[in-house]
């Protein structure tokens, strides 16, 4: 948020509808936008657009899973990868993968405290 930034304005009554990558909505086959929906972001906070994309799908092929351990198995595309964006894509999945572990297994820890 800027400083000083009047945000006592900020309504939907000016939010337009897209697409954003969202699946098929069969249920409403023939019905308005059905094959390729928009999203009521005004209503449900930020949509889902960010990962379902292409450039995430084609980051996904880097990934390393983890093992039973919790350790990552390498990932032989991402070994011999050079390029640096998909480096910092995959670190950064990675880095947002392990804070939810983090904080999943701290809220689990809470919550055996609390029992």
């Amino acid at each position: 948020m800027l400083p000083g930034f009047d945000t006592s304005t900020w309504t939907s009554d000016r939010l337009v509808r897209i697409h954003m990558g969202r699946g098929r909505d069969y249920s409403r086959e023939g019905k308005g936008d059905w094959s390729a929906p928009t999203e009521r972001i005004d209503e449900t906070g930020c949509p889902g657009a960010w990962y379902r994309t292409a450039f995430v799908d084609s980051i996904l092929r880097y990934y390393r899973r983890r093992d039973r351990n919790g350790n990552r198995i390498e990932n032989p595309l991402l070994s011999r990868c050079t390029d640096e964006l998909v480096l910092e894509a995959v670190r950064t999945l990675e880095a947002h993968e392990d804070n939810a572990a983090t904080e999943a297994e701290a809220a689990a820890i809470e919550a055996a405290k609390r029992s």
